[in-house]
């Protein structure tokens, strides 16, 4: 057991009463030259919030001088709630409230030490009924949640400040007069500016900074762009050794890779997914068999047949976590070589997938399930908009006169409706009916037996090509959508 787990296991103990260095150092038959390492101990675990200072430099656990830290979140009313670390010391595991006023110089994320408050109830104008709540306030900042804040480069008279784009800080940040940065730049007003935060140690003063990164005229979409890129630590570039990698995959399916897999080139098979999709990650095919029965084949893009275990795009991949999407672009967790390529199912091209396969009698009751590595080519990439046309319109020249997905919108537009005859769409529409058709009852035996129905409405903003907002639509949770939830449910559901 080293000096720290023997402080901690003393502390811990009932009878344990706040001590100084030397009363510690006693209590651990300590030798002089142990006792320098507790001196420098006691620091770094204050440091962290794990131990208490109190009066007269006595030492003790945070929850026994009813102290604790946590990471602190700010609402825009300016009050904010601290989530209390996560370990064995703390008493307090629910979220407690900070009133503006006893924020002292935090800011958004920092972690921070909080003494607990008196408990007070507070009545709800609702149904006038009260609740309590644990209130603290911040004694001190243990660590920065971040050295940098991203926004705008402002002037009032003889100095310049820079106001945040995050509305959760509050204070605007003076930095000096604009000189030329490494890169050659001088900030200029009006700029998307990265600043570097000082040390904040009083309420009353207004914080300071240095810019150091100037990212364009603010309110331009590349500015803004490289601004939530900044506040949020994305980065869309990935490291030469995961590039070397992802430029080695083929941009073609080759025999050689589809030895062993089941053909389903010849099947019908479709996506169906926004107007503005970057990848196409699974499509569902159609096969009608004897007796009325169908089989649809649910189809999701093969990453493992390219992405091996402990390579560095499945470090990387593993690092980043998921694709971010953001208006009008995304943050990919792969290359774009695999996640818009050789891993996206793209109309008229051979693809790998892992398939279930479901086989329905002509009643619609689920006979069989079967599982398969496959190799399929997309007929045919629609947006919602042009399957839920399919589902509601019998007339063809209604159905073209939908809008497709736009070329700057899309990682892949597909053929427009006007270049398919009428035979291979009215088979797609027969296809696409005969896929709601299962979907509806699935849908139906799924509310039946208590499932939620969360039809939350949904807003989407496209962009023009110059990267400003084009317009906003309402984006109805129509049958398309429930078409494609309820089979990618059904999937999950045959393989768990």
């Amino acid at each position: 057991m080293n000096l720290s787990e023997r402080l901690l296991r003393l502390m811990h103990e009932e009878n344990y009463v706040p001590q100084g260095l030397k009363e510690l150092a006693s209590a651990l038959n300590l030798d002089r030259k142990e006792e320098l390492k507790l001196k420098k101990l006691c620091k770094a675990l204050v440091a962290e919030g794990r131990v208490a200072r109190v009066k007269k430099d006595k030492y003790c656990l945070p929850s026994d001088a009813d102290l604790t830290s946590g990471t602190i979140l700010f609402r825009q009313s300016g009050s904010a709630k601290v989530i209390p670390d996560v370990k064995e010391s703390s008493k307090y595991q629910e979220a407690l409230h900070v009133l503006a006023e006893d924020t002292s110089t935090a800011l958004h994320g920092d972690q921070v030490l909080v003494r607990i408050k008196p408990k007070w109830r507070r009545q709800r104008r609702r149904d006038w009924t009260s609740e309590e709540f644990t209130y603290a306030r911040v004694l001190r900042v243990l660590k920065r949640g971040r050295e940098t804040i991203v926004g705008t480069l402002d002037r009032r008279r003889d100095f310049y400040y820079v106001i945040p784009d995050d509305p959760r800080f509050f204070h605007d940040v003076l930095v000096p007069p604009p000189t030329p940065l490494k890169s050659g730049v001088t900030p200029k007003k009006g700029n998307k500016v990265v600043v570097r935060l000082e040390e904040w140690e009083q309420r009353h003063l207004s914080p300071v900074g240095e810019i150091e990164a100037v990212l364009g005229e603010s309110h331009t979409p590349m500015a803004e762009y490289l601004g939530v890129l900044h506040r949020y630590n994305l980065d869309p570039e990935f490291p030469e050794s995961v590039t070397k990698e992802a430029k080695e995959m083929p941009a073609k399916v080759s025999k050689a890779h589809c030895a062993g897999r089941l053909d389903c080139k010849d099947l019908l098979t479709l996506t169906i997914d926004p107007d503005d999709a970057k990848d196409f990650d699974d499509a569902l095919s159609l096969e009608t068999l004897k007796d009325g029965r169908v089989r649809i084949g649910i189809h999701i893009a093969d990453v493992s047949a390219y992405v091996r275990p402990g390579s560095q795009l499945d470090k990387e991949a593993e690092r980043r976590g998921n694709s971010t999407y953001l208006v009008g672009t995304v943050i990919p967790m792969l290359p774009h070589a695999l996640s818009s390529g050789i891993c996206s199912l793209l109309e008229g091209e051979d693809r790998l997938t892992k398939t279930v396969f479901v086989t329905f009698s002509k009643a619609g009751k689920l006979e069989s399930v079967d599982f398969a590595n496959t190799v399929i080519c997309s007929n045919k990439r629609f947006s919602y908009k042009q399957a839920y046309a399919l589902l509601t319109e019998e007339d063809l020249k209604k159905v073209r006169k939908v809008s497709g997905p736009m070329g700057h919108q899309t990682g892949h537009a597909g053929r427009s409706l006007e270049e398919v005859s009428d035979k291979e769409l009215k088979l797609y529409q027969k296809a696409v009916c005969a896929f709601w058709n299962i979907a509806k009852r699935l849908r139906a035996q799924r509310m039946q037996a208590g499932s939620l129905d969360l039809d939350m409405p949904e807003v989407k903003i496209y962009l023009d090509k110059e990267g400003y907002a084009d317009r906003i639509e309402n984006n109805p949770y129509d049958e398309s959508h429930q078409l494609i939830e309820e089979f990618m449910l059904l999937a999950n559901e045959c393989v768990a």
